[in-house]
């Protein structure tokens, strides 16, 4: 109560001056996880792994480890660079420790470079200010400032940071929008495009398309936060389907306590269930892409901020059988079944990694020195 009273009272560069002098004294009495040999090693720096309830982030945090172990290390044969993940709940104090002049810093992925998350401003933004020579990036992006919230103040404070880094910083926007967005808030920085980085994987293999699927419909759904289709229309689509399919139904399944050592046999059980299926149905960026690399149909719903809609147009505009529906407009159920039916027994082709992510290897290898 008192906690909400004050939020509300104090402006929001106050209110985060507040919570890091509060982080700050908490991190004085825990004991750091970080090896302080580190800090002369040739390391890539990676901020904010996933280390909470979100699938879809321990799925970047996957897909980014793997990315720089296949493109980048090996495709150059340089083993010099050690990878190293900071999971977000690590305080910067401990972080700071093992950071060198020399060190690769990458930030996670996803729509955490903005306000409304707390990466920017508790652990981003305090190494950005540290580092300005250290070659910098992050990993693809979507624009997530509050652009009516947000002060005056605040946003100059995040700009005079970004642009000390100059050309040391590059930003991964991972659609359109986002482009345009990050360009004219951060005109002094490099801005590059690719798709969200959980596109680079690839989770198929040759048994596959042999095995019997179990499942006729899965559905990935939300149940709060960034959903636009009503409930009560979801709620006719799974009874319309129930009564001609098998349909498995999860709703805001997304509760993956787990560390970076074992997120992968999550994501494993996750994507088995999906290629077990015949077609997905989702509202979830993540519950489409695990679709996409996996190789099975799928029906998405946009979300709130439009993700979804910019992931299809400008990535997925030239793949069969990733079926993008606005649920803003009025949804015919009896469309959605007949989508269904047409789906069952399609093939979605694989996603084209090296046109696509070119710029992100390319940048990345010209950190590797």
């Amino acid at each position: 109560m008192i906690k909400s009273i004050i939020k509300n009272t104090v402006s929001t560069e106050t209110w985060a001056d507040l919570s890091a002098k509060k982080r700050n004294m908490q991190s004085l009495f825990k004991q750091s996880k970080l090896d302080p040999s580190l800090k002369n090693k040739n390391k890539i720096l990676i901020m904010g792994v996933a280390d909470y309830d979100n699938l879809g982030d321990h799925a970047i945090a996957q897909a980014q480890r793997t990315f720089l172990e296949k493109i980048i290390l090996e495709s150059s044969g340089d083993s010099r660079y050690e990878i190293v993940e900071v999971t977000s709940r690590t305080p910067v104090r401990h972080i700071e420790k093992i950071i060198n002049n020399d060190d690769v810093i990458l930030f996670t992925g996803g729509g955490n470079l903005g306000t409304k998350y707390r990466f920017l401003l508790d652990i981003y933004l305090p190494i950005i200010k540290n580092h300005p020579n250290n070659q910098k990036l992050f990993f693809p992006q979507s624009y997530t400032f509050n652009e009516e919230g947000d002060s005056d103040k605040l946003m100059n404070k995040i700009k005079a940071v970004f642009a000390a880094s100059g050309k040391n910083l590059t930003i991964t926007a991972r659609e359109s929008k986002s482009v345009k967005l990050f360009k004219e808030t951060f005109p002094e920085n490099n801005v590059i495009t690719t798709p969200d980085i959980v596109l680079s994987l690839d989770t198929r293999n040759q048994s596959d398309e042999q095995e019997l699927k179990t499942i006729d419909v899965l559905m990935l759904m939300r149940d709060a936060g960034e959903k636009v289709l009503d409930f009560d229309t979801q709620s006719k689509m799974i009874d319309a389907l129930k009564a001609k399919h098998k349909v498995t139904v999860h709703e805001n399944d997304n509760s993956y306590d787990v560390t970076p050592d074992h997120r992968l046999k999550e994501l494993n059980i996750k994507w088995d269930e999906i290629k077990q299926s015949k077609v997905v149905i989702t509202d979830r960026l993540h519950g489409m892409i695990f679709s996409q690399i996996a190789g099975i149909p799928c029906i998405v719903f946009d979300n709130y901020n439009n993700k979804i809609k910019m992931t299809c147009e400008y990535w997925l505009y030239d793949v069969d059988n990733i079926v993008f529906v606005d649920p803003r407009n009025q949804v015919n159920i009896n469309k959605i079944m007949t989508m269904v039916s047409n789906l069952m027994g399609k093939s979605v082709p694989q996603f084209d990694v090296a046109t696509k992510y070119e710029p992100l290897v390319e940048t990345l290898k010209s950190f590797i020195k």
